[in-house]
Protein backbone atom coordinates (compact mmCIF):
# COMPACT_ATOMS: atom_id res chain seq x y z
CA UNK A 1 0.00 0.00 0.00
CA UNK A 2 1.65 3.64 -1.17
CA UNK A 3 0.87 6.53 1.66
CA UNK A 4 -0.88 9.02 -0.86
CA UNK A 5 0.51 12.12 0.24
CA UNK A 6 -2.54 14.77 1.06
CA UNK A 7 -1.72 18.04 1.44
CA UNK A 8 1.71 20.48 1.00
CA UNK A 9 3.28 23.11 3.28
CA UNK A 10 2.88 26.41 2.27
CA UNK A 11 4.91 29.68 3.60
CA UNK A 12 3.67 31.35 6.28
CA UNK A 13 4.02 34.81 8.11
CA UNK A 14 7.21 35.34 10.19
CA UNK A 15 4.59 35.45 13.81
CA UNK A 16 6.40 32.17 15.44
CA UNK A 17 8.74 31.82 18.49
CA UNK A 18 10.15 29.37 20.21
CA UNK A 19 10.76 27.84 23.45
CA UNK A 20 8.04 26.90 26.28
CA UNK A 21 6.09 28.37 28.60
CA UNK A 22 4.28 26.07 30.92
CA UNK A 23 4.31 22.74 31.53
CA UNK A 24 1.36 20.08 33.03
CA UNK A 25 2.45 16.78 34.52
CA UNK A 26 0.12 13.89 35.56
CA UNK A 27 0.34 10.22 36.09
CA UNK A 28 0.00 8.41 32.86
CA UNK A 29 -2.61 6.07 34.10
CA UNK A 30 -5.17 8.95 35.55
CA UNK A 31 -5.65 9.19 31.45
CA UNK A 32 -8.90 7.00 31.04
CA UNK A 33 -9.26 8.19 27.11
CA UNK A 34 -8.58 11.07 24.29
CA UNK A 35 -10.77 12.09 21.90
CA UNK A 36 -9.39 13.58 18.48
CA UNK A 37 -10.35 14.73 15.18
CA UNK A 38 -10.26 12.36 12.62
CA UNK A 39 -10.47 13.78 9.75
CA UNK A 40 -9.09 16.79 7.14
CA UNK A 41 -6.03 18.62 7.76
CA UNK A 42 -5.95 19.15 11.67
CA UNK A 43 -6.76 15.08 11.79
CA UNK A 44 -5.50 14.18 15.37
CA UNK A 45 -5.74 17.37 17.36
CA UNK A 46 -6.77 16.11 20.82
CA UNK A 47 -9.94 18.09 21.77
CA UNK A 48 -10.99 16.18 24.81
CA UNK A 49 -8.87 14.44 27.84
CA UNK A 50 -11.31 12.43 29.80
CA UNK A 51 -9.50 10.71 33.47
CA UNK A 52 -9.48 11.42 37.28
CA UNK A 53 -6.58 13.16 39.12
CA UNK A 54 -4.47 15.91 38.45
CA UNK A 55 -2.51 17.73 36.19
CA UNK A 56 -0.02 20.06 38.32
CA UNK A 57 1.95 22.82 36.75
CA UNK A 58 4.94 23.63 36.52
CA UNK A 59 6.22 26.82 35.42
CA UNK A 60 9.29 27.62 33.52
CA UNK A 61 11.68 30.52 33.34
CA UNK A 62 11.57 31.65 29.47
CA UNK A 63 14.24 30.78 27.28
CA UNK A 64 15.42 27.88 29.40
CA UNK A 65 13.30 25.04 28.44
CA UNK A 66 12.50 23.18 24.56
CA UNK A 67 11.20 20.69 23.29
CA UNK A 68 12.15 18.56 20.27
CA UNK A 69 10.91 15.18 18.10
CA UNK A 70 13.66 12.82 16.02
CA UNK A 71 12.02 11.14 13.72
CA UNK A 72 13.83 7.62 13.55
CA UNK A 73 13.03 5.71 10.14
CA UNK A 74 14.35 2.82 8.86
CA UNK A 75 13.94 1.53 4.45
CA UNK A 76 15.31 -1.80 5.41
CA UNK A 77 12.64 -2.78 8.56
CA UNK A 78 10.54 -0.61 7.36
CA UNK A 79 9.49 1.24 10.97
CA UNK A 80 8.85 5.09 11.99
CA UNK A 81 9.49 6.29 15.44
CA UNK A 82 9.84 9.34 17.22
CA UNK A 83 11.84 9.85 20.40
CA UNK A 84 10.27 13.06 21.90
CA UNK A 85 12.72 15.21 24.39
CA UNK A 86 11.71 18.19 26.72
CA UNK A 87 14.22 19.93 28.48
CA UNK A 88 13.76 21.92 31.64
CA UNK A 89 14.83 23.70 34.19
CA UNK A 90 13.66 25.10 37.68
CA UNK A 91 15.85 27.74 39.39
CA UNK A 92 16.62 27.20 43.28
CA UNK A 93 18.00 24.45 45.11
CA UNK A 94 15.58 23.56 48.09
CA UNK A 95 14.06 20.36 49.71
CA UNK A 96 10.29 21.03 48.36
CA UNK A 97 11.36 20.87 44.57
CA UNK A 98 13.88 18.30 45.44
CA UNK A 99 10.84 15.84 47.01
CA UNK A 100 9.29 16.33 43.43
CA UNK A 101 12.25 15.86 41.33
CA UNK A 102 12.60 12.67 43.23
CA UNK A 103 9.22 11.60 42.80
CA UNK A 104 9.38 12.54 39.09
CA UNK A 105 12.45 10.57 38.44
CA UNK A 106 11.06 7.51 39.97
CA UNK A 107 8.10 7.52 37.89
CA UNK A 108 7.72 5.21 34.91
CA UNK A 109 4.95 6.55 32.86
CA UNK A 110 3.60 10.21 33.10
CA UNK A 111 1.39 12.20 30.67
CA UNK A 112 3.05 15.72 29.81
CA UNK A 113 1.29 18.64 27.97
CA UNK A 114 3.32 21.73 26.82
CA UNK A 115 2.28 24.96 26.35
CA UNK A 116 4.36 26.76 24.02
CA UNK A 117 5.24 30.48 23.37
CA UNK A 118 3.32 30.67 20.90
CA UNK A 119 0.29 29.89 23.07
CA UNK A 120 -0.36 26.19 21.54
CA UNK A 121 -0.51 23.04 23.60
CA UNK A 122 0.64 19.43 22.83
CA UNK A 123 0.53 15.90 24.28
CA UNK A 124 3.86 14.17 24.99
CA UNK A 125 3.84 11.02 25.59
CA UNK A 126 -0.10 9.64 24.05
CA UNK A 127 0.81 6.20 23.50
CA UNK A 128 3.15 5.05 25.86
CA UNK A 129 3.78 7.53 28.94
CA UNK A 130 7.01 9.61 29.08
CA UNK A 131 9.98 9.45 31.45
CA UNK A 132 12.31 11.33 33.14
CA UNK A 133 16.06 10.16 30.73
CA UNK A 134 18.47 12.63 32.66
CA UNK A 135 19.18 15.67 34.59
CA UNK A 136 21.17 17.51 37.31
CA UNK A 137 21.43 19.53 39.93
CA UNK A 138 22.83 21.88 39.69
CA UNK A 139 24.54 24.86 42.80
CA UNK A 140 26.34 27.37 40.36
CA UNK A 141 29.83 28.31 41.22
CA UNK A 142 29.91 32.52 40.83
CA UNK A 143 27.16 34.41 42.31
CA UNK A 144 25.45 34.80 39.22
CA UNK A 145 25.39 30.66 37.87
CA UNK A 146 22.52 28.64 37.85
CA UNK A 147 21.18 27.42 40.91
CA UNK A 148 18.63 24.62 40.70
CA UNK A 149 16.90 21.42 38.47
CA UNK A 150 17.61 20.81 34.46
CA UNK A 151 15.50 17.47 33.82
CA UNK A 152 15.28 15.67 30.62
CA UNK A 153 11.79 14.01 29.87
CA UNK A 154 11.56 11.44 27.26
CA UNK A 155 8.96 9.08 25.28
CA UNK A 156 9.28 7.15 22.41
CA UNK A 157 5.91 7.12 20.37
CA UNK A 158 4.78 5.63 16.93
CA UNK A 159 3.50 9.44 16.23
CA UNK A 160 4.27 13.04 16.34
CA UNK A 161 3.29 15.06 19.49
CA UNK A 162 -0.64 16.08 19.11
CA UNK A 163 -1.76 19.44 19.45
CA UNK A 164 -4.51 20.53 21.47
CA UNK A 165 -7.62 22.26 20.17
CA UNK A 166 -7.93 24.62 23.29
CA UNK A 167 -5.04 25.20 26.18
CA UNK A 168 -5.05 22.24 28.84
CA UNK A 169 -7.87 23.04 31.39
CA UNK A 170 -10.66 23.53 28.25
CA UNK A 171 -10.58 20.34 27.30
CA UNK A 172 -9.74 18.13 30.45
CA UNK A 173 -12.77 15.77 31.67
CA UNK A 174 -12.93 14.82 35.31
CA UNK A 175 -9.13 15.92 36.10
CA UNK A 176 -8.35 18.56 37.54
CA UNK A 177 -5.40 21.18 36.42
CA UNK A 178 -3.66 22.99 38.95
Amino acid sequence: MACNLTNGIVLDCRDNVGGIKTLYITDWDNITSITETTTGSTAGTITAISGSGIFYEFQLIRTTSSYTSTINASLEAGTVFYSDELVAYFNKMEQAKRNIVKTLAQSQRLALVFEDNNGDSFFMGQSYGSFITAGTIVSGLALGDANGYNLTFGALEPYPANQLSGDLSSIVQGITVQ
